[in-house]
């Protein structure tokens, strides 16, 4: 009965109109950003996803530029995917740079290289990914893409590999809703509705979110994703939610992945940034 409770509560918040993010929440990007902006970032996928999140936190293009050079530097061999593509060129545009002409490289011809039947790559990031790039990047989404997105939806949301029969995945339905919405559905349309109703349903007491859903433990991950769905979709996440996902954020101003797990505290806190910077995919901002 108090779960039930609880959960009445949450979703009822969840149906707000959509409006302002609270000022702690841009506190919290804010510190998280500042704590991204410490680390020596290797990876080109990580290096990405920290030019994106720090756009969204209000960097300026002269500040990423030495991020950018870095992250060009070893794009190709990266990027031979079209999820690794999109996110070279999701980071790019948040730079400022031309995703064209990278180091000599089109990543936008690499993206398209790994389309075939609606299909970009294999699994729902690769698929969101590489539409939120191209949108990024001032490309239109092919309709198959979305037909082919609409055949690979589950009982609720969507799997990570993209097949009716696989797992619904909390994360992988908040960045395909997130997609879809920036190819330009309807937040009217049915299937974004059903999912956007399964993905509110996964919620915790707390108002956190997990992977898995069935109200698990808050992930960062998983808990940002579904805010910036929720704000694609027109809704203002919760208090809760927001809140929930706050409570991740330690005194250095990084993010942990659960509050008993830190796991990779770079991308809690990528991920974390973007949504409490009141922010989604794609850029520019």
């Amino acid at each position: 009965m108090r779960r039930r409770t609880a959960l009445m509560a949450v979703f009822a918040a969840l149906l707000t109109p959509a409006g302002a993010l609270a000022q702690t929440d841009r506190q919290a990007a804010q510190r998280g950003a500042a704590w991204l902006e410490t680390l020596s970032i290797g990876t080109v996928g990580q290096q990405a996803d920290a030019i994106v999140a720090l756009a969204a936190a209000g960097r300026s293009h002269a500040s990423l530029q030495p991020r950018l050079t870095t992250m060009s530097a070893a794009a190709s061999a990266y990027a031979t995917t079209a999820g690794g593509a999109g996110k070279v060129v999701l980071a790019t545009v948040a730079a400022g740079g031309n995703p064209r002409s990278l180091g000599g490289v089109d990543y936008i011809v690499r993206i398209n290289g790994q389309y075939a039947a609606g299909r970009y790559g294999v699994t729902a990031y690769d698929q969101a990914l590489a539409m939120l790039a191209l949108r990024a990047a001032g490309e239109s989404t092919p309709a198959a893409a979305i037909t082919a997105l609409r055949a690979t939806r589950g009982k609720g949301g969507w799997g990570f590999a993209l097949r009716k029969a696989s797992p619904d995945d909390v994360s992988a339905t908040g960045l395909t809703i997130e997609a879809m919405r920036t190819a330009g559905v309807s937040k009217t349309d049915a299937a974004l509705r059903g999912a956007t109703a399964w993905l509110t349903a996964q919620i915790n007491t707390r108002g956190g979110f997990g992977i898995d859903g069935h109200g698990r433990a808050t992930e960062a991950n998983a808990t940002a994703l579904v805010i910036r769905a929720l704000s694609a979709m027109g809704r203002t996440p919760a208090t809760a939610t927001r809140r929930a996902l706050r409570t991740l954020q330690e005194t250095d101003g990084g993010f942990r992945f659960t509050a008993a797990t830190k796991e990779s505290r770079l991308l809690a806190t990528v991920d974390a940034v973007l949504a409490l910077s009141g922010h989604r995919l794609p850029p520019p901002y």
